[in-house]
């Protein structure tokens, strides 16, 4: 932790900034899901200018893809803006170089691969790696965000103790979060959100009629999403705290997704699920953090695990 009064008002500065940021990357997915919603991820066919002009002649679905990237450039320099921050002092340097360099690594990347969406295309491998590098980029900021917050405090907080069977199972709930991000996206870039038009079972023959084809990615984004739902309700058990809210929005994430199939993919019903799939990968990405500060507890003292996340918070 750093020392120096002037060190822990920037720290403080930097990640209130760095949350906000976070929240702008979040609501920048959601963004993008309204764009391929609407049907705009080629309405400005070229990259990086749209239609061959830095600002276009708009109409409703140029608009909304131009804004999109409008406001991801915005947030770009809002980066810049907190990296430039903290890179002036000298402790705060040495402390966070590596992480603003992983974030402006994901901000890069993040670049390259929308203009490559646009370029190939919305070729579907494009298309998911965007929407998982967009993830990671939010999670990248929020996670800066709590370190900011924890180097800003004069005094460390206690750390939390995790036995290591709860450790084992944040890290599988992380894992389940990452391969039904990547499952997302693969549907969507596959137009196979109704490849299973009936729910809970499949085109009402089964609950997995196939695993192959469109009807197989439907099928195994709903199975993890069942899988996540379970590892998500343990978790809440054994580690209350964060992870009961991390259930609440796998819940409600299940119920939009079969909303989302029983009305036909409507515009705002895609654009929530998107918001809540999102939160629900800064939610588990918290806990990952969470329970790398946590003392790991020796087996049989799995009570003392119950302050895990709220002692961190």
């Amino acid at each position: 932790m750093t020392s120096l009064p002037e060190d822990r008002r920037v720290a403080l500065r930097a990640g209130r900034a760095a949350a906000v940021l976070a929240g702008a990357a979040w609501l920048l997915i959601v963004i993008g899901a309204l764009v391929r919603a609407h049907g705009a991820g080629l309405s400005c066919p070229d990259w990086p200018l749209c239609h061959g002009r830095l600002v276009p002649d708009f109409d409703a679905r140029i608009a909304l893809e131009w804004g999109h990237r409008l406001f991801a450039g915005t947030l770009g320099f809002g980066v810049a803006g907190v990296a430039l921050a903290l890179l002036r002092r000298r402790a705060l340097r040495a402390r966070f170089a590596r992480s603003l360099a992983a974030i402006f690594a994901l901000l890069g990347t993040q670049i390259v691969l929308g203009g490559l969406t646009v370029l190939l295309g919305l070729a579907p491998w494009t298309v998911t790696a965007h929407l998982v590098t967009g993830n990671l980029f939010a999670l990248a900021l929020a996670w800066l965000a709590r370190d900011l917050l924890d180097a800003a405090r004069e005094t460390p907080r206690p750390r939390a103790s995790l036995s290591p069977s709860s450790a084992r199972l944040v890290w599988l709930t992380g894992a389940l979060v990452a391969l039904q991000v990547v499952l997302g996206g693969l549907v969507s870039s596959h137009y196979a959100g109704l490849a299973c038009a009936t729910f809970p079972l499949c085109n009402g023959d089964s609950l997995a009629p196939t695993l192959s084809g469109p009807v197989g990615l439907h099928v195994l984004h709903r199975t993890n999403a069942y899988a996540l739902a379970a590892a998500y309700l343990a978790l809440a058990w054994r580690t209350p705290g964060l992870a009961r809210e991390g259930v609440a929005l796998v819940f409600t994430q299940i119920i939009v997704g079969a909303a989302n199939v029983l009305l036909r993919l409507p515009v705002e019903v895609t654009a929530l699920h998107s918001a809540l799939a999102a939160g629900i990968v800064l939610t588990t990405g918290l806990l990952a953090r969470d329970a790398l500060h946590a003392r790991v507890a020796p087996k049989g003292a799995g009570a003392a695990e119950r302050g895990l996340v709220g002692a961190a918070r």
